[in-house]
């Protein structure tokens, strides 16, 4: 009972770092400088060019030269920003504390506070079209809208968890991780359903979830916490193939990137062919800065990117080899 209190309190500790602690070290003065991008904690692009970068304080910045520079947009909000998503280069949304949802439809010149059911952390945001869309975050809670946000209904709610990320499938299978390693499942993108994933246990937690391609399915969490599921039907299997390589880091994001998989720890990238490996680190030229942390990527059909939660920008074009961005 102690060594689960004792793991609980440290995946307690690094949330808390990630989302609370850079609050007080850095001003919010700070974080209104031209070019500054910390405290960073999402990233989203919708072509080589384009991209957006959500974080402490209600900042939102923007890019259209490739991330060499950076933009503050108006969110009139102070709220952090969790989550943000662009469905292409006008139409996006951004999520955070106090039920916080933003919508642009031009984009980021004007955000537009969305009303929420619920005035819970809303933590992950994924949309499928400019109309159907879907929020979760705190109390085990999953919003869906199908008129593009101008009304949110709740999908489901009670668990005492927080829900990290959330994935679709272009079929509408969907998927919402987080906290205790626990996953819930749709077969149609509205009623959910709590998976086995084999590891759900104070243990745990899922930083990430991702839809592959194929019917497949991974998801990567503490302690270097793989999980694969081979189709919808099919249990989830946990991989241990990162833990020589990671020790006990988190993985804060697992994607697939053309023939790559990649996934995301606190101080490396590691790319593999396999699901369940070889994995091998990736080759980053410029050293991380110190106390950066690796955090979000997120990738389209010509590059993927990496965000550190300093505001460190990694870009690849095949997954293993990394330039600085800035």
């Amino acid at each position: 009972m102690r060594k689960i209190l004792i793991k609980r309190a440290a995946q307690t500790a690094l949330f808390l770092y990630l989302y609370f602690a850079t609050s007080f070290v850095f001003s919010e003065n700070i974080s209104q400088m031209p070019g500054k991008l910390y405290p960073a904690l999402c990233i989203c692009f919708v072509n080589n060019k384009i991209g957006w970068i959500g974080g402490h304080f209600g900042k939102i910045w923007h890019t259209k030269d490739r991330g060499k520079s950076w933009e503050l947009q108006n969110s009139s909000t102070t709220k952090n920003i969790a989550d943000i998503y662009f469905v292409d280069e006008k139409y996006g949304w951004a999520v955070g504390y106090g039920g916080l949802i933003l919508y642009t439809s031009d984009g980021g010149i004007h955000w537009i506070k969305q009303k929420s059911p619920l005035t819970y952390f809303w933590k992950t945001v994924y949309f499928k079209d400019k109309k159907h869309g879907w929020i979760a975050g705190e109390m085990g809670t999953v919003l869906g809208t199908k008129d593009g946000g101008k009304k949110w209904n709740v999908l489901i709610t009670g668990d005492d968890v927080l829900f990290n990320s959330i994935t679709f499938s272009p079929d509408g299978h969907g998927w919402v991780a987080g906290e205790f390693g626990v996953i819930y499942a749709s077969n149609d993108s509205q009623k959910w359903f709590l998976q086995d994933n084999g590891v759900a246990s104070q243990d745990y937690t899922v930083w990430s979830i991702s839809y592959i391609g194929d019917q497949m399915v991974m998801a990567s969490g503490v302690a270097s916490l793989l999980l694969f599921k081979q189709d919808y039907s099919s249990k989830w299997k946990a991989l241990h193939s990162l833990e020589r390589l990671n020790k006990e880091k988190s993985l804060f994001r697992i994607l697939k990137f053309k023939d790559k998989f990649i996934c995301v720890g606190q101080k490396a990238i590691f790319y593999s062919k396999k699901t369940a490996g070889p994995w091998k680190p990736a080759k980053i030229k410029d050293q991380l800065p110190y106390g950066e942390w690796l955090y979000d990527a997120w990738s389209n059909k010509e590059g993927i990117w990496v965000l550190g939660i300093k505001g460190s920008i990694y870009k690849s074009s095949n997954g293993i080899e990394w330039e600085k961005v800035r």
